[in-house]
């Protein structure tokens, strides 16, 4: 348990790095096009790994579809559609509020698809958590923003949701790293042809947009998303996607610290909230 509470810390903090790098990037590439460039770059990297180090055993090809069908929902979908929020005008603490809201549409989902059961105080702690998002975003939702990037940002969390769910529900026992790269290939197959024929591929090489790139693909994708595969083999939908929760505040808080963002006692508050509701939400 203390392996799991250090790698899901460590998670929470590559995760929320993710939307400052994102607010990088997209000042000179397109939404769909950072999707293919991070799915590609992440691919290669532990790809390259996989052939280098202890190679897994053959798999079945169930086994490799319902990877694939995860990846597209928890990548192609997520990233894809946050992206195209956030460059349609959604600001990286909007886009963090809603994908916040993850972890309430996970166990809800989880009871009812899943049939897992609801723990004594995860009702308690889900609105919690959900009251500490709310504290720290809150007040930034009054900013004009589309209501087209708000639509990306909904299917976002959506696809978000269910990919979770349906990682938990067919279950592999694949290594995290081919799970990866065959989730990584499906995205890169279904985002390729959006990017082509709506962005052109656009990218401006400047060192902002390489360095959000190079940290999205590197960190983001490589470190986090493997932290969050192994998460999701051990412990129920509901209890990984409680950790959602922690995300908003803490990148509230990275932005103050990197982009003098401001960080006051709404989200000082906010982020007690929202740790509160993730350690009463896996209480017994």
């Amino acid at each position: 348990m203390r392996t799991e509470s250090l790698a899901g810390l460590a998670f929470v903090l590559l995760w929320s790095t993710g939307y400052l790098a994102a607010e990088f990037a997209l000042q000179g590439s397109g939404a769909f096009t950072l999707a293919v460039l991070r799915f590609a770059g992440s691919g290669a990297i532990v790809g390259l790994w996989l052939l280098a180090w202890r190679r897994p055993a053959a798999a079945a090809f169930s086994e490799l579809r319902h990877a694939a069908i995860g990846g597209v929902l928890l990548q192609a979908g997520f990233f894809g559609f946050t992206y195209a929020g956030m460059r349609a005008g959604v600001p990286p603490a909007a886009a963090g509020l809603i994908a916040g809201l993850m972890p309430l549409t996970t166990a809800i989902g989880g009871a009812v698809f899943l049939g897992e059961r609801l723990r004594r105080y995860t009702p308690i702690g889900l609105a919690l958590g959900l009251a500490g998002v709310l504290f720290v975003i809150g007040p930034k939702l009054v900013a004009p923003s589309s209501l087209l990037g708000y639509g990306f940002m909904l299917l976002a969390l959506l696809s978000l949701s269910f990919g979770t769910l349906y990682q938990k529900r067919h279950t592999t026992h694949l290594d995290p790293r081919l799970s990866l790269v065959v989730q990584l290939l499906a995205s890169l197959i279904v985002l390729a042809p959006f990017a082509i024929a709506l962005e052109g591929l656009h990218y401006v090489p400047q060192t902002r947009v390489l360095l959000g790139t190079a940290w999205s693909i590197l960190v983001n994708s490589c470190a986090g998303l493997l932290l969050y595969l192994w998460l999701l083999r051990r412990g129920a939908a509901g209890r990984t996607a409680g950790l959602f929760y922690l995300v908003p505040p803490v990148t509230a808080l990275l932005a103050a610290l990197l982009l003098d963002a401001a960080f006051g006692w709404h989200e000082l508050v906010g982020l007690l909230l929202a740790s509160l509701g993730v350690w009463l939400g896996q209480r017994e």
